[in-house]
């Protein structure tokens, strides 16, 4: 906004532009008016020469210039009709110097023979002042040269007595290959190409932007903002590490991307897969759609902003002063002086505020174990926070991209063990929870099983940081998920019966179909549960045998657990004798419904006791009731205090049982035997005598 705001002010002054240095207004305004593609006359060329000195070539004057137009407009403060115009301007101080802005003091115009044009001291402070306002990785450090002593050669000659003798003299010095740098050129007609024009012309010795955003070609946005968007586009590579090999890229034309689709598309790197080249009519150039997302994904990478950043280097040199620029072990003594005060300030946050809220939280009932697990996510969480906030501002500490590529590798492979670390934690405690409910309610299943879940759970957690890591790294992780995929496959096959016995442990688990002591009926096999284990179900049978059965089998059986019945029923024929009055046969039968009501242990809402049958002997009365035992002992204990006052109700009322006859006996199981004798005989083959 600042930028558009600027643009319309000075567009007037921008009308019938012509060169000139004859006064700090017009010096300025044909530096901008020139390097303006509104102008109608972009010349780079022509607002380099408003640049003093002979310290730089005309290129890398150019280069200069624009980056002190940027300076301008990110600054958005300057007003052109406050320049002065006077050719023989002079400060307070009398001298023939004016300063633009007063917070750039570094940057102002000398008068030369009658022009003005920008210091040759300025010149040299235009890239200190362009990385304040645009800061960004800063390329490779070039190395000194050493300082090593001249090598020596050895010479052979006569001394004085006529001896032979050898001495070591200085050798000759070396003549320098005269070394042709290499100046990049404007091409767009590959990837490689492409991508080497794009950062070529960002370089600090090369800085042609105007000519990098020809690679970011769109019908949509202006030359202008193309500008801006590659400058922001190099600073989103550069701020979050990302080294592009230029000689790993194809150069060939007719590229396709065969796992995008097979569509003539290149991605320069997978961290950022939303930007890529795509081929328009014959050149290379960075897709629409990476264009539009360009101020997006630049305000992810610098949140607080690129101004921010540099407030934060400022701040971190200000306390060095002039010894902040002293190199010590290839780093500048502030950078060195900023790491170690960011490792210790973060190492007191972190025990500080970990021992705060542990603290606070002491009124909670907890062991030393839990305490110590709950430490451990408190600080591994803060330590990701923490690498997360150091990974923002890491630009601002104008690193190399190599230092930075490896500063911010460091950071995301420490930030992924401290997320280990702290599901390592959670599932500890987890674990212990678990075990104390357990415990509490004497539940042998959780017992066993909830130390195998969190054995289970921390390999998950092992095996996907490592992925992360690999992958933080910069390694392609689809071979590796590859080779998992495959030795998994193996491994299951290996052992399907034991991964089966392993599932049905988890659902047994899962749906509780019995626990230890439930008397089951399983497969033929009767008793009670005695142990769950990982790969078996062990039952005890009434006969005091074990029986051991699969946990694949038990999860497919259809299983009748008998103790989980809420009532047990009891079923039995009171037969009475005939001597029994009708008077007394009702007076029983009621003394038995109001035994069972006021028996604890009975069901209340349902039972039978009524006369049901005239038998040989006796009349029969049915007794159905239902017990509420949760166990076979109970119900056997709750039977004998049932049956004993039923026997004591029948003998307060001289209610007699009956007992059958012998006879009657006799010839019931005469009858019994003949009719057994029958049926073998019928069974007989055809024919037999």
């Amino acid at each position: 906004m600042l930028f558009l705001l600027f643009s319309i002010s000075v567009q007037a002054q921008f009308t019938n532009l012509k060169f000139s240095t004859k006064s700090p207004y017009k010096t300025i305004v044909s530096h901008i008016g020139y390097l303006n593609p509104s102008s109608g006359v972009y010349n780079p060329e022509v607002a380099a020469k408003t640049l003093g000195g002979d310290d730089y070539t005309i290129e890398q004057k150019i280069g200069l210039a624009i980056k002190l137009k940027q300076i301008y407009d990110k600054h958005g403060n300057l007003d052109l009709d406050d320049i002065s115009n006077r050719r023989n301007y002079r400060n307070e101080d009398g001298d023939y110097i004016y300063t633009i802005f007063e917070d750039i003091p570094e940057i102002y115009l000398i008068r030369e023979d009658a022009n003005w044009v920008y210091s040759p001291k300025s010149v040299r402070e235009i890239n200190t002042v362009f990385r304040r306002y645009y800061p960004a990785a800063l390329p490779p450090k070039k190395p000194k040269p050493s300082k090593s002593k001249p090598d020596s050669i050895q010479v052979t000659q006569t001394d004085s007595s006529g001896k032979t003798v050898t001495i070591n003299k200085p050798a000759p010095p070396k003549h320098k290959p005269i070394i042709k740098v290499s100046v990049p050129k404007f091409d767009l007609s590959n990837p490689k190409a492409t991508i080497t024009t794009f950062f070529a012309f960002q370089q600090d010795d090369n800085y042609h932007p105007e000519i990098a955003a020809k690679a970011l070609e769109s019908v949509t946005v202006s030359l202008e903002d193309r500008i801006a968007l590659a400058m922001k586009l190099k600073q989103i590579y550069d701020g979050m590490g990302l080294w592009i090999e230029i000689e790993e890229i194809p150069d060939d034309k007719n590229f396709r991307d065969t796992l995008r689709h097979n569509k003539e598309i290149y991605v320069l790197d997978k961290q950022l897969p939303d930007f890529y080249l795509e081929k328009y009519k014959d050149k290379w150039m960075f897709s629409e759609s990476s264009i539009l997302l360009i101020e997006n994904k630049h305000r992810q990478v610098f949140p607080i902003g690129t101004e921010g950043l540099e407030s934060v280097g400022s701040i971190l040199r200000k306390p060095l002063g002039a010894y902040a620029r002293d190199e010590v072990l290839g780093l500048e003594l502030w950078q060195i002086t900023s790491i170690t005060i960011m490792l210790i300030s973060a190492w007191l946050i972190i025990i500080l505020v970990s021992n705060l809220v542990l603290w606070l939280l002491s009124w909670v009932p907890n062991t030393k174990n839990e305490r110590q697990y709950a430490r451990g996510m408190l600080r591994s969480a803060m330590i990701v926070i923490i690498c997360y906030y150091y990974k923002l501002i890491s630009p601002s500490l104008e690193l190399s991209i190599h230092e930075l590529q490896f500063l911010i590798t460091g950071l995301k492979v420490y930030s992924v063990f401290q997320v280990v670390r702290f599901f390592y934690n959670l599932i500890d405690l987890w674990v212990a929870f678990w075990l104390k409910k357990a415990n509490e309610n004497e539940d042998q299943i959780q017992r066993g099983f909830a130390p195998f879940f969190g054995m289970s759970a921390k390999l998950f957690i092992i095996i996907i940081g490592l992925v992360f890591t690999v992958s933080a790294l910069g390694f392609d992780i689809t071979g590796l998920l590859t080779g998992l995929s495959i030795g998994g496959v193996a491994v299951a096959l290996a052992a399907q019966d034991t991964i089966r016995n392993l599932f049905g442990s988890i659902m047994i688990f899962m749906d509780r179909p019995f626990i230890i002591g439930d008397w089951v009926k399983a497969d033929g096999v009767s008793g009670s549960i005695e142990q769950i284990g990982l790969r078996s179900t062990r039952i005890r049978t009434f006969e005091n045998s074990v029986v051991s059965i699969p946990n694949s089998r038990m999860a497919d059986f259809t299983i009748d657990n008998m103790g989980m019945r809420i009532f047990r029923r009891y079923k039995t024929t009171l037969r009475v004798s005939y001597e029994t009055k009708p008077d007394q046969l009702d007076e029983f039968v009621d003394r038995l419904k109001e035994l069972i009501r006021n028996h604890p242990h009975t069901r209340k809402d349902f039972y039978v006791v009524n006369l049901n049958n005239i038998g040989l002997y006796s009349y029969d009365i049915l007794f159905y009731i239902f017990f509420e035992a949760p166990t076979w002992g109970d119900e056997l204990h709750f039977r004998h205090e049932i049956i004993r006052s039923v026997i004591k109700t029948a003998n307060e009322l001289d209610v007699e049982f009956a007992i059958p006859p012998a006879g009657l006996d006799y010839m019931l199981g005469h009858e019994t035997e003949k009719k057994k004798s029958k049926k073998k005989q019928n069974n007989k083959p055809f024919g037999f005598m």
